[in-house]
């Protein structure tokens, strides 16, 4: 069983994690119809009568098509990878990692098709229609979502804004968005829980941590480094994923038992907790599927096939598919996860009783990312507020340790300035 102290602790984070999604969904995330409107007539062209694909996708759907010599739906991957092996190229999807390794005309019309097709689907006009009102968009956020904790959105695909539709992101006059995303989480949480010595020093600067680890284990090399905890963390345990964890054992060996005991205990049916205690599913109702239902990936996806920019969830090759090794994955980054969100339910409880004075309001929110909608001359209050709120959070969840949880923050007009 849990630490029952932790357990309430958990259990009241819960409470004002539910309070804060309420308030989210009533303020909503300010959004311009038309700069969305603009964004989509300049990416996507005019719209034809009758709901078919606009412009701009029929003119790319018409240059695949001459590359290979035949009509080909772009939107269909059967009918592409049928028209590559009909060309002598054997692929196995239309993931744009493996499509960007061919050397064939159709590629680049091909990869611009299934970029703007995405937006055409997720983010088009019935997108627009459908989802903003009044200038506000609102997801209805659910806190708690997932079995790790984290958070959901029940339409509008609010968790995956792409970077030129956040242009539409646009605050009030006079007002800021203060966007904050808080530095290497899951390895400075993984730091925190494992108790390891050097991890937790390394994670107690503010500097930038896979660089230090690089300095520690691997010559320098920030992006081995960054892949070796990433794959401690998701579970690469083959190929140079295998190298990796070696060296990053020898440096960090707390950190790397706690993943590989948590594994270990997965595979064999076993439970584990995150640090406040939230506990996993049992083996029949994990493995792969309860790793999707959590937002834990699995495998390379649409977009993926390229190391992560910092902050964002990876995928990491190599997996065995296998039931057991599936749930060693899981539990493996269920520890890791799932403490990263008893974390992050603290600090959205903490920045919220922070601004609870002022006019500012908290408007999303995405496993380590919030946005702060408030006047422009409250704008350096709440930037200070995000680091109290976190450093705070740290205390509370994790108790005193040297690991800190910087933010980096940005106050801007429009959400896509601030990356």
């Amino acid at each position: 069983a849990g630490d029952p102290g932790r357990m309430r602790l958990l259990t009241a984070a819960e409470s004002a994690g539910t309070l804060v999604a309420a308030e989210m969904n009533r303020a909503g995330l300010p959004w311009s119809a038309e700069v969305h409107r603009g964004l989509l007539r300049e990416l996507l062209g005019e719209r034809y009568t009758g709901g078919g694909e606009p412009r701009r996708l029929a003119e790319l759907a018409d240059e695949v098509s001459a590359a290979f010599g035949r009509r080909v739906r772009p939107d269909l991957p059967a009918d592409v990878i049928r028209a590559f092996a009909q060309a002598g190229i054997k692929v196995r999807s239309t993931r744009r990692w493996e499509l960007q390794s061919l050397d064939h005309p159709a590629v680049a019309p091909l990869l611009e098709y299934k970029k703007l097709y995405r937006i055409w689907v997720a983010h088009g006009w019935s997108w627009l229609q459908d989802w903003v009102r009044e200038s506000r968009f609102r997801p209805e956020f659910q806190a708690g979502g997932t079995v790790t904790g984290r958070w959901v959105t029940h339409g509008g695909g609010a968790l995956q804004i792409p970077k030129v539709i956040r242009r539409a992101v646009v605050a009030d006059p006079g007002w800021r968005l203060v966007v904050a995303d808080a530095d290497q989480m899951e390895p400075r949480v993984l730091a925190a829980i494992s108790r390891d010595p050097g991890l937790m020093e390394v994670a107690g600067r503010e500097s930038d941590l896979y660089q230090a680890v690089s300095d520690r284990a691997f010559s320098g090399d920030r992006d081995q480094a960054k892949l070796a905890v990433l794959g401690a963390v998701y579970g690469q345990t083959s190929g140079d994923g295998l190298k990796n964890l070696a060296a990053l054992r020898r440096r960090f060996p707390k950190a790397v038992a706690y993943v590989d005991d948590a594994a270990r205990a997965g595979e064999e049916g076993r439970l584990v907790r995150t640090w406040l205690g939230r506990t996993c599913p049992p083996a029949a109702g994990a493995g792969e599927d309860a790793a999707e239902e959590a937002g834990i990936p699995i495998g390379p996806g649409e977009d993926e096939g390229e190391t992560p920019a910092d902050g964002q969830t990876a995928w990491v090759p190599g997996y065995a598919s296998t039931n057991s090794r599936a749930r060693g994955r899981f539990t493996r980054n269920f520890v890791v996860q799932g403490s990263a969100a008893d974390w992050a339910l603290l600090l959205l409880a903490a920045l919220r009783r922070s601004c609870a004075g002022l006019r500012a309001e908290l408007v999303f929110f995405q496993h380590d990312e919030v946005i702060v909608h408030c006047p422009a001359k409250e704008a350096d209050t709440v930037v200070a507020a995000i680091h109290e709120a976190s450093a705070l959070a740290g205390r509370l969840t994790f108790g005193e340790t040297p690991v800190r949880f910087p933010f980096t923050t940005a106050v801007v007009e429009c959400y896509a300035d601030a990356k």
